[in-house]
């Protein structure tokens, strides 16, 4: 599928007005800190309140992230959920990622930090994940044509690249070592979709959403990818959620929703091999992932 990359943006936009209204705002909470959410921006109320900025499409910047063990990543700040403690505050456009990662864009590539590596950090030029398209770094960031999501395993980055003609061409998903800052793998994707999101659990691995053609993409390693076959009710997926190999996720449309179904939320227990459309207060909803930001919105816009 070849889609110029103005049509993308306008695509992905038609796909999360499959999401929780947003034209008054609404609160949820992470642990005990508590976020206030419109169509503008995002503020964290921690004990030193942090606003980030929704973009076009609803691309939130900077990258926000919870990660297992109920951590806060928002940009370079890093907050504890359960007391609204700041733990971090890095400066100077450095993005904080789960376990100990940061990442800075440059006017030539990205330069990451590891924490088992103090005192060392490393630049990874553009060129190296196969991004076209032109822009800074930083700029693909904001854009999505680049994004990275850290495990415990170690740390991918999606690429999306450009023909000749300005039209996503493709997409490639690459593990990165970011002590040396090399490649490890490369792993071309193809176009299967409209790619909106890369994410990693620390159980889960590493997966990506996309939203036209409804594709979920799987790596447990960073470099073999699989495709989960998904029910065929859902359509317009925004975001997934893979708590292990067994439990995922799903945060979509569905054929037929009605009140009873306000969430939109679906999940499977068993890989993918079945599923179940979340009614208004199943007990699956106990269930839900604490760090899947995309469910803790569903689930407070759906409670009324």
């Amino acid at each position: 599928m070849k889609l110029v990359s103005v049509l993308c943006c306008s695509m992905l936009a038609q796909a999360l007005l499959a999401q929780p209204a947003l034209a008054l705002s609404f609160d949820y909470r992470i642990g005990a800190t508590g976020f206030t959410e419109d169509e503008h921006g995002i503020v964290i109320h921690a004990h030193e309140p942090l606003k980030l900025e929704v973009r076009p499409g609803g691309r939130v910047w900077p990258p926000l992230v919870v990660d297992d063990g109920g951590r806060i990543y928002a940009g370079g700040t890093v907050i504890d959920a359960l007391s609204g403690r700041v733990l971090q505050a890095a400066g100077g456009g450095v993005i904080a990622m789960p376990y100990g990662i940061q990442v800075a864009p440059e006017a030539r590539g990205y330069r990451f930090r590891n924490r088992a590596t103090p005192g060392r950090d490393c630049l990874l030029p553009l060129s190296k994940l196969n991004a076209g398209g032109g822009k800074p770094a930083l700029q693909a960031m904001k854009d999505a044509n680049v994004a990275f999501a850290s495990s415990p395993r170690g740390v991918v980055g999606l690429a999306t690249h450009f023909g000749a003609d300005g039209r996503v061409s493709g997409y490639t998903a690459s593990l990165i070592d970011t002590v040396s800052c090399k490649v490890e793998h490369s792993t071309p994707l193809g176009n299967p979709d409209l790619l909106v999101e890369l994410a990693a659990s620390k159980s889960g691995g590493w997966w990506i959403t996309g939203s036209i053609e409804q594709t979920l993409l799987r790596s447990a390693d960073g470099r073999r990818w699989r495709k989960v076959a998904l029910p065929a009710k859902v359509s317009s997926l925004v975001s997934s959620y893979a708590v292990n190999d067994k439990e995922i996720w799903l945060a979509a449309a569905q054929a037929g929703d009605d009140e009873d179904r306000p969430y939109m939320l679906t999940y499977s227990g068993d890989g993918g091999a079945s599923w179940a459309s979340l009614r208004r207060d199943d007990p699956l909803l106990g269930r839900l992932p604490p760090a899947w930001l995309e469910g803790q919105r569903r689930r407070a816009t759906g409670s009324d």
